[in-house]
């Protein structure tokens, strides 16, 4: 899967809103500090890590 660089904005607005550094997102997210800096400039990512960082990105919707 794909994260867009849209999407790849909101994961970092998400941590600069929370406050987080990457490896509290990325735990938060339940990735790796090393995924995760992939998904917070884009790029394409196995699915179950996509699934993952659209939760976290939707669960305060």
């Amino acid at each position: 899967m794909e994260i867009t660089l849209e999407q790849a904005r909101a994961v970092r607005r998400k941590q600069a809103d929370l406050q987080l550094t990457a490896k509290e997102s990325s735990n938060q997210i339940g990735i790796s500090p090393h995924t995760y800096s992939k998904v917070a400039t884009g790029g394409s990512v196995k699915n179950t890590v996509y699934v993952k960082v659209m939760r976290w990105l939707t669960e305060d919707l």
